[in-house]
């Protein structure tokens, strides 16, 4: 046998610990006692006539044990507001029965609930007899106040300051998903900050990875996402990183802004409704005009056999010009088949800018044509890739013919020669001479101007 004096010392560091609080024990908790609470088989009206009329005879031990979780749970919305008086007065002997209840607050947080005034006011009023780590959770963030402001836990968590333990607690997990009015109400807190203009980029892309982990955004947090996201990153130039990055995952999670314009979520009052969503929309239209506008003349680049190719850094910057001037509210990409198998490879071998890029399919032309369509105002500008005429129809040239129309799927060259008139029709040169005809031309088609 080994004798105690043969057996080596143990020391702190060689004591085991499993690294779990018990505010991270705390959220598996409330996992464990919403299941507890659905496991009973008696109806919400059975209960608390038991509890009203016969003072809880009838009523199992682990039936009474739950009361505090019953009190804010949306199936005893109906109960008579003694009930929830009776329950505290009677049951309410011991720290477990405050922290049921405290555990049924995070889990059913519902600022609207009947029993609210009385719960918070009870909860608030024995504090002290939660557990260390609940009652610090109470102390850090606003969750026992009635008119909880929630834009110091959304910093917490935005900054990246709030504990995983926190997280787990306030259900702001890891997984992207929004499964209580609680964490929804924080996440919501998170939008409005970033929309607020005061938001840093770091923010934004925490903000990212809370509402998408993955690289998906989870339906339960799509609308507080698009809001987030879309107006976080607003103010900052499309050519950022930023919002490539941000435009990219907008772009797997939502329709087209254009063509599938009804299909995106609407938006609550308070996150700032439907002109917030309106807004949303012309934001992200404007990063697709960006990226047409940029990506047609990369593509075209790489594709088009023409001796003018000199000629592409002029005509694209003198666009460039317009849109950072805001004047072109949409553009559409149109390729050849040329075009279309390198865009194809691209996608293939996973090049972002490319892969998130909308086109359409020419035919009727050499392989290697492409076209951009833009309108600047109320005027449709049509640009071929090799060197030919940019030509220009304002409303007013609406009854001459059919003026090609953007977001189709497939077009053939001839559309894109609609008739036009001869003074709205103009011929690059290589010294980019063009450039101050357009210009004349647009300002009496459309009342734009940009300087050269």
């Amino acid at each position: 046998m080994l004798r105690l004096s043969d057996r080596s010392p143990i020391r702190l560091p060689d004591i085991s610990n499993n690294g779990v609080s018990l505010c991270l024990s705390l959220a598996k908790t409330l996992k464990a006692e919403a299941y507890s609470v659905e496991s009973i088989t008696k109806s919400p009206e059975e209960i608390w006539r038991i509890v009203l009329e016969r003072n809880g005879a009838g009523l199992k031990t682990s039936e009474c044990r739950m009361l505090p979780s019953l009190i804010l749970h949306p199936d005893y919305d109906q109960a008579p507001a003694e009930f929830t008086r009776v329950v505290i007065k009677n049951y309410a002997k011991g720290g477990r029965f405050w922290q049921r209840l405290f555990n049924s607050w995070l889990h059913n947080y519902n600022l609207a609930s009947p029993s609210l005034d009385l719960a918070l006011q009870e909860l608030n009023r024995n504090i002290n007899k939660l557990t260390p780590d609940a009652k610090g959770l109470a102390e850090r963030y606003p969750i026992l106040s009635k008119s909880p402001d929630f834009r110091k836990t959304a910093l917490s968590l935005l900054n990246g300051k709030m504990s995983k333990d926190d997280r787990e607690s306030l259900r702001v997990g890891t997984d992207g998903e929004i499964t209580s009015k609680l964490a929804e109400a924080i996440v919501i807190s998170c939008a409005q900050h970033l929309r607020s203009r005061d938001s840093t980029e770091e923010q934004i892309l925490a903000f990212r990875d809370l509402v998408a982990p993955s690289g998906v955004i989870q339906d339960t947090a799509k609308v507080v996402a698009m809001v987030g996201l879309i107006l976080g990153a607003a103010e900052h130039p499309s050519s950022d990183k930023l919002i490539k990055e941000v435009s990219g995952l907008i772009e797997k999670s939502f329709d087209d802004p254009v063509t599938e314009k009804h299909k995106w979520p609407f938006v609550p009052d308070v996150l700032g409704g439907n002109s917030v969503r309106e807004k949303c929309l012309a934001t992200v239209l404007k990063w697709q005009v960006f990226r047409s506008i940029t990506l047609f003349f990369k593509i075209i680049e790489q594709v088009v056999e023409s001796e003018h190719k000199h000629q592409f850094p002029i005509r694209r910057n003198f666009w460039l010009n317009y849109f950072n001037r805001g004047e072109i509210n949409d553009a559409w990409v149109i390729l050849g088949s040329r075009a279309r198998e390198r865009m194809i490879r691209l996608k293939n071998q996973n090049v972002e800018e490319f892969r998130a890029l909308k086109w359409a399919s020419l035919s009727g032309g050499p392989s290697d044509q492409c076209a951009l369509l833009m309108k600047v105002g109320d005027t449709t500008v049509m640009e071929f890739s090799h060197s030919g005429k940019v030509r220009m129809w304002g409303k007013q040239d609406s009854g001459r013919g059919q003026i090609p129309v953007l977001h189709n799927r497939f077009y053939d060259a001839s559309e894109l020669r609609a008739e036009c008139p001869t003074d709205q029709m103009f011929t690059h040169d290589p010294t980019g001479h063009w450039r101050l005809n357009v210009q004349r031309c647009l300002q009496k088609l459309a009342g734009g101007s940009a300087k050269l």
